[in-house]
């Protein structure tokens, strides 16, 4: 896990984690938790594939339900790493007084060829989950 609620991250350690993951990503999930109407990133990426679906249920990084949450799946491409840089990275710099980048309280889900969860981030805690952390919390349970 690279940072626990609460915590910021630095941002080049933001871009370290989506890099680490780089050769093994086949989808990135995208979950605008307030809607995707208008958001920068939209706009940035429309040129890419993408399914749409509105409402986002348990499972693959997500630990609730979410009606309203609008998730965008991509098949992996660079520029999507590099629109979320531009955005400010995913959670704020670590010298930042904002509670968001522009990116604005969206999660990301890495996710390899067989749809396993790679890493996913709770944004509005400041969260990175990996597969390490749900394996040690399934042990716990």
């Amino acid at each position: 896990m690279v940072s626990g609620s609460g915590q910021s991250i630095m941002r080049d350690a933001q871009r370290e984690w989506m890099q680490s993951l780089r050769a093994r990503i086949a989808h990135i999930e995208l979950v605008f938790n307030n809607g995707d109407d208008g958001h920068p990133l939209v706009a940035q990426l429309a040129h890419l594939e993408s399914t749409r679906t509105v409402g986002v249920k348990p499972g693959n990084g997500y630990a609730r339900q979410r009606l309203t949450a609008v998730k965008r799946r991509f098949a992996y491409d660079r520029e999507i790493i590099q629109a979320l840089d531009g955005l400010g990275g995913i959670f704020p710099d670590v010298a930042s007084t904002e509670p968001w980048t522009e990116l604005g309280d969206v999660d990301v889900v890495f996710l390899d060829k067989h749809g396993e969860v790679l890493g996913a981030t709770v944004t509005h805690e400041g969260m990175v989950i990996t597969p390490d952390d749900d394996e040690r919390l399934d042990r716990q349970a």
